[in-house]
């Protein structure tokens, strides 16, 4: 697919004729009065801000009016939101772009994306959902397609209030080594998975090393990850690595890891996302609430129908 930036006529299609108010997450709708909004309306950034709508009708009015270049909404309610006054909470939201990647198998230049890297970056998704679930008991989290990468948004009510963000991010990215690495639940496990996820597409590119440790790393790199998973201690006790360079290697992948997720959005409770079921119109994709993400495919699922159309 050619990922080539929306015309205002084809803008203009879309709310006109593909975009409808049901589409609008129900998440966003139970609480729209207690968002911020936010306009780009020509690709120039977000000028028309602290916007506010007493119902999705209003909303959807202002946006078959004005087809936007992009919408976005607060993470966080508000009683007075066109103010951002009397702060009632914020979703812990993770933003994973398949164009920010650090390791990749893909040759996208920068600031693109392929069908490859948004694959990848769907696997960093499932992976972070699982450990939000299953380790952290998150019981309502939503998943976005954002146009070319992920929004994990967690709107349960006991998260609303938490302070201690990037902890979590620390946690769900296996960002940061724990003291045992062996234990076979809680965050060595999350630990390691995210480390194989990330060792398993590096190439000597990826890697910071002499020429010599870098090709030892990626003959063993079979051993390494099948030992790991089966909890042998001396994953990496191989000629010609040392210790030094066993830690190196280890903080490698672990600062790769830490940028798997934009730590900025997660953190900062005042951040505005693309709301689901409005046009990225600098890639002409869709960003979507994915109810079912093992099937879910951005190429069939998240592209408007004027993309079809065009005749160049």
């Amino acid at each position: 697919m050619d990922f080539k930036e929306a015309s205002l006529r084809e803008r203009k299609i879309y709310y006109h004729e593909e975009w409808k108010e049901k589409d609008v997450p129900d998440f966003i709708v139970e609480r729209i009065t207690e968002r911020e909004f936010a306009f780009d309306h020509d690709g120039n950034g977000y000028n028309d801000r602290y916007k506010g709508f007493e119902n999705v009708d209003l909303f959807s009015d202002f946006l078959i009016k004005n087809f936007p270049y992009a919408v976005c909404t607060s993470v966080s309610y508000y009683s007075k939101p066109k103010n951002r006054e009397d702060w009632k909470g914020a979703e812990l939201v993770f933003d994973i772009d398949a164009k920010d990647l650090t390791v990749k198998s893909c040759d996208c230049k920068e600031g693109h994306v392929c069908e490859k890297c948004l694959s990848e970056a769907k696997e960093i998704v499932l992976k972070i959902r699982d450990a939000m679930i299953g380790d952290l008991g998150i019981k309502r989290l939503v998943l976005v397609y954002s146009g070319r990468g992920y929004h994990l948004r967690v709107v349960d009510k006991e998260v609303l209030p938490l302070e201690r963000r990037s902890e979590i991010l620390e946690y769900v990215t296996g960002s940061k080594r724990p003291k045992d690495l062996f234990l076979s639940h809680g965050y060595p496990a999350v630990y390691r998975k995210m480390f194989v996820m990330t060792f398993n597409k590096m190439n000597e590119k990826d890697l910071p090393f002499s020429k010599n440790i870098v090709d030892t790393l990626l003959a063993e790199k079979e051993s390494i990850i099948s030992k790991l998973n089966t909890y042998h201690a001396d994953f990496l006790d191989i000629k010609g690595i040392g210790d030094k360079t066993k830690n190196e290697f280890l903080g490698h992948i672990e600062r790769i890891n830490a940028s798997l997720v934009d730590g900025k959005v997660t953190v900062d409770v005042k951040r505005i996302l693309r709301l689901p079921s409005t046009l990225h119109s600098k890639v002409s994709m869709k960003c979507v609430e994915i109810k079912n993400i093992e099937n879910f495919d951005p190429l069939k699922q998240a592209v408007p129908k004027f993309v079809f159309e065009r005749k160049d």
